[in-house]
């Protein structure tokens, strides 16, 4: 039985300020350092932060309410994003005006979507109880990440993608996607949150006399470790039959060698500049090649220019037939023209961001046109090409290539489309000189991480400004290029043909979490307003 009595009412004008105490002050610091360790980044990244910087933003936002709350927490994920997300538009010379307009207007919606994410986490969860909450934060921040990634939005938001060089926490990719690690990185730091609220002190003693005096606190441990212990548990099964596969070599294989460019930041586009550029993909490719390489990989915008059928075509290709070894072949990106619209005058007409693919001989064996077009900075010139998400036919040593351009390898849906449709290996080409000298490649590479464990295929990253990558089945990392340094980065890729849970079934948990979300939201709004619930 219960008593109803008056609460308090619960504007926030009306509440009492907190006061923001030393402890405050420092607990915000930490969290701000925990979340900025845990992003992607090259000076140092550590993963554990992941796991460990939303618990004391929970613990802040928790005691704050109504506006309060929210420039709270717009202020500690404005200080991360900063970090995370910065652009170095001093290193490049070819932004345009709209673009850097674009820039501006989408970099406060990056903080924005971190803020709403906490706020609605802990509102929406307050009704559970203490052991249930943990569960109840990350389904909410699920569902809204979910969201997202279901309407195709390109901004990487997926927290279980800071946990990109744990391989142990992220097996579960290939049951749930990525949805199902943002999940786990989010419920592990509400079960911190919330044992830290039944610790009298932060100490061995507090945890003793927690465990005597309040029931809570063991419930909610038992909850951590009744999800924790079966992700680590199959996270070490599936590393374990990889490393069993690898031993074994019965899949077939072959060697890849990605071009790191950094090229096309300057204004300049004389032909003596451009000749520049051409010489060094043949000199990158040569060196590629000398460390075994059979596919040589060069990134989006390689060329900067229409190749089929124009006099580039031989002064960029005939040179490859003396450096591929036989039987090998080139990707490249290009840009060529939509033959529905080559008809019209100059400023109508639309193009395709291709990727080629061209055999030893210099033969165009196959091509692919990019099929998600990113709004307002690619839409104004740039179609989908009609025939959808499908491999290159590599032949009998490469097999069906899988292959990505750009920001598609951030959406999770392209590369289980690619793989449904055959590909036995997925490919990334990526031009990320809008960001500069930043974290960005390094960022946008680490997805491909999650695109191989979703998928169980191995996947090859090439940018042109660097942070090229080679990611084996498991998710394990085999090589990594440095951000902004010409170069190569070789490595070696199994084909795969086997379809996992998630290839098949898709973003299950993204909905799953999404409606839970909204169950959530309809049970809250129906407790009497004004009224708390005191047991007798």
């Amino acid at each position: 039985m219960a008593l109803e009595l008056p609460s308090l009412p619960q504007h926030p004008d009306l509440l009492p300020p907190v006061r923001q105490d030393r402890r405050s002050r420092w607990l915000a610091g930490l969290a701000v350092l925990l979340l900025c360790l845990g992003s992607p980044n090259r000076w140092l990244h550590w993963f554990p932060g992941a796991l460990l910087g939303l618990a004391p933003l929970f613990y802040l936002c928790e005691q704050q309410q109504g506006w309060r709350r929210w420039r709270l927490a717009y202020g500690l994920w404005f200080c991360v994003c900063l970090y995370a997300f910065w652009v170095d538009p001093f290193s490049l010379q070819v932004l345009s005006a709209w673009e850097v307009l674009g820039g501006v207007v989408v970099a406060p919606l990056i903080p924005l979507f971190f803020t709403t994410a906490t706020v609605l986490s802990l509102q929406l969860s307050q009704p559970l109880p203490p052991w249930a909450r943990p569960l109840g934060v990350a389904t909410v921040w699920t569902g809204l990440d979910g969201l997202l990634g279901l309407l195709r939005w390109p901004i990487p938001f997926h927290w279980g993608s800071l946990l990109f060089d744990w391989p142990l926490g992220i097996q579960v990719a290939d049951l749930a996607g990525i949805w199902g690690v943002t999940f786990f990185a989010v419920f592990v730091n509400g079960v911190l949150w919330q044992l830290a609220l039944q610790l009298p002190q932060l100490s061995l003693r507090g945890v003793l006399s927690a465990g005597r005096r309040n029931p809570d606190f063991w419930r909610i441990l038992a909850c951590g470790l009744a999800l924790a212990g079966p992700v680590l548990a199959y996270g070490s099964v599936r590393l374990a039959y990889f490393d069993v596969l690898a031993a074994r070599g019965g899949n077939p294989s072959f060697r890849v060698g990605t071009v790191q460019q950094v090229a096309w930041l300057e204004a300049d586009r004389s032909w003596d500049y451009r000749s520049q550029r051409y010489r060094e993909l043949h000199q990158l490719s040569a060196q590629a090649v000398a460390e075994g390489a059979q596919l040589v990989i060069w990134p989006e915008g390689a060329l900067r220019a229409r190749l089929l059928n124009t006099p580039l075509q031989p002064y960029v290709i005939e040179p490859m037939r003396a450096i591929l070894p036989p039987g090998g072949a080139l990707i490249t990106g290009a840009t060529e023209p939509d033959p529905r619209t080559v008809h019209l005058p100059a400023e109508e007409q639309r193009f395709f961001n291709t990727a080629l693919l061209f055999d030893a001989q210099g033969q165009v064996q196959d091509w692919f046109g990019k099929q998600w077009i990113f709004p307002y900075f690619e839409s104004g010139r740039y179609v989908p090409s009609p025939d959808g998400y499908r491999p290159l036919a590599g032949g009998e040593l490469f097999g069906p290539l899988g292959v990505m351009i750009c920001l598609e390898s951030v959406l999770p849906a392209p590369s289980r489309a690619l793989t449904r449709a055959g590909a036995e290996s997925l490919i990334v080409i990526s031009d990320s000189s809008w960001f500069g000298n930043s974290h960005w490649p390094l960022l946008h590479g680490r997805l491909s991480v999650f695109r191989a464990v979703e998928n169980r295929r191995s996947v090859v990253f090439v940018n042109n400004t660097g942070g090229n990558l080679v990611v084996d089945p498991s998710g394990r990392i085999q090589r990594v290029g440095p951000i902004f340094q010409r170069g190569v980065v070789t490595g070696e890729v199994r084909r795969q043909s086997q379809l996992t849970f998630y290839t098949r079934t898709g973003d299950w948990l993204a909905w799953l979490t999404l409606g839970l979300s909204l169950g959530l939201k309809a049970w809250g709004s129906r407790a009497k307003p004004g009224y708390a619930k005191i047991p007798r």
